[in-house]
């Protein structure tokens, strides 16, 4: 039979329509959603299970794996204390910053705190 055969899209034409494929869905939409929510449901079970259940790795590629993935990375001891000092120097200096407050009584303008 030939798909693009006029006789045949004809034939289709006169079984199909959208006004049944729409009378159809408004008829059965709550039932279609709940079974497409299932599938996707069921799906989304079993690839879970097999993620997390059923690998296969074999001790090369976990060997491998762990090379790739897992880096040990060198602690530079010099930096990390000259960074915490650095530190510790602006938390002196916001410390010993003067507050600038105003002598309203005076009326002039802002004075350091002493």
């Amino acid at each position: 039979m030939n798909l693009s055969s006029p006789a045949f899209i004809k034939r289709i034409g006169t079984r199909f329509s959208l006004g049944g494929a729409l009378s159809f869905w408004y008829r059965h939409y709550k039932v279609l959603f709940f079974l497409s929510f299932l599938i996707v449901l069921l799906i989304g079970g079993w690839n879970w299970y097999y993620i997390f259940y059923k690998y296969r790795l074999s001790d090369e590629e976990k060997k491998q794996y762990v090379e790739q993935h897992f880096k040990e990375t060198t602690f530079n001891d010099a930096k990390f204390h000259a960074t915490t000092e650095a530190l510790i120097q602006r938390a002196r200096l916001h410390e010993e910053m003067p507050a600038n407050r105003r002598n309203i009584f005076e009326g002039k303008g802002i004075i350091p705190k002493e």
